[in-house]
């Protein structure tokens, strides 16, 4: 069976080489993250409706940074859930709390690079959790499960 056509089982599954690029490519996030938030901000230079975009460095920090904060506010959410749905259940992700906690504040004080760094610090955590007690569910499936049963 070749890889643009998997069975069901494994489509649902992410690849170890899969993972792996992805966890390269946040690593390489954190020196971005840290770059844009030590630059000053400066004002947007404005373009003529219907023109063409001008590559503009004080908006492409805006859209990397909007970006950013929109993954983390995004990450925030699901492990929030994530943790009052499971930590009483499973011994070790009470844990997890403060450093979401803190990654909150850290993401609402927009010290974006910071709060990446505590998500990342969590979800390490989940996984020490998950490989003590593989009954410990996904970050990701408990984040499904719980937008399917508010659409139900």
């Amino acid at each position: 069976m070749s890889d643009s056509n998997p069975s069901g089982a494994t489509a649902s599954q992410p690849r170890p080489a899969d993972i792996q690029q992805l966890v390269a490519l946040l690593g390489n996030l954190m020196p971005l993250l840290m770059r844009l938030q030590s630059q000053p901000f400066e004002q947007p230079f404005q373009t003529m409706p219907g023109s063409p975009p001008i590559p503009n460095p004080v908006l492409d920090r805006q859209a990397a940074e909007n970006m950013i904060g929109d993954m983390v506010a995004e990450s925030l959410r699901s492990l929030s859930a994530f943790l009052a749905a499971n930590a009483a259940q499973h011994a070790g992700l009470e844990n997890c709390v403060p450093i979401v906690t803190q990654a909150a504040h850290r993401f609402a004080a927009r010290d974006y690079a910071q709060a990446f760094d505590l998500i990342g610090q969590a979800y390490r955590m989940i996984e020490i959790v998950r490989a003590a007690d593989p009954r410990v569910p996904l970050v990701r499936q408990a984040s499904t499960d719980q937008t399917q049963s508010s659409i139900h």
